[in-house]
């Protein structure tokens, strides 16, 4: 089946790389302002948690704990590229605990954030400097 096909009985719906809903809202801004909590996200959605699972899971093919857990990831490493602080990109994710922000980037990326910090760091310096 076709996405659009498959997706156009859908609560939520692909439009490029975003999941939006039938009004244009972006499930992944409204995650971003709700601190990626299923529960707040859902709501802002007027939806029961349940209902918010199948209709995200049914688009992109995952539960949302998992989709808002890749999208953080990948916040987190242009973050770093910003040369923001690990901690202050914590707390922006939605961490209430450092050690559940290096926790999960390790367990996403292989390496503890301090450690991909720095190598995010020396590439960026690296095509600095060969430019």
């Amino acid at each position: 089946m076709i996405d659009n096909e498959r997706s156009s009985n859908s609560f939520f719906d692909r439009n490029g790389d975003h999941v939006v809903d039938r009004e244009g809202r972006d499930v992944l801004q409204i995650a971003y302002d709700e601190g990626f909590m299923v529960n707040g996200v859902a709501e802002k959605f007027g939806l029961s948690v349940r209902d918010f699972e199948l209709a995200l899971d049914k688009v992109v093919g995952m539960k949302p704990k998992v989709f808002f857990r890749q999208y953080r990831a990948v916040l987190a490493r242009r973050m770093m590229q910003e040369g923001l602080n690990l901690h202050e990109i914590a707390e922006d994710l939605g961490f209430r605990h450092y050690s559940h922000f290096s926790t999960e980037m390790k367990g996403f990326y292989g390496i503890p954030p301090l450690k991909l910090q720095k190598v995010i760091q020396e590439r960026c310096r690296l095509r600095r400097k060969s430019s």
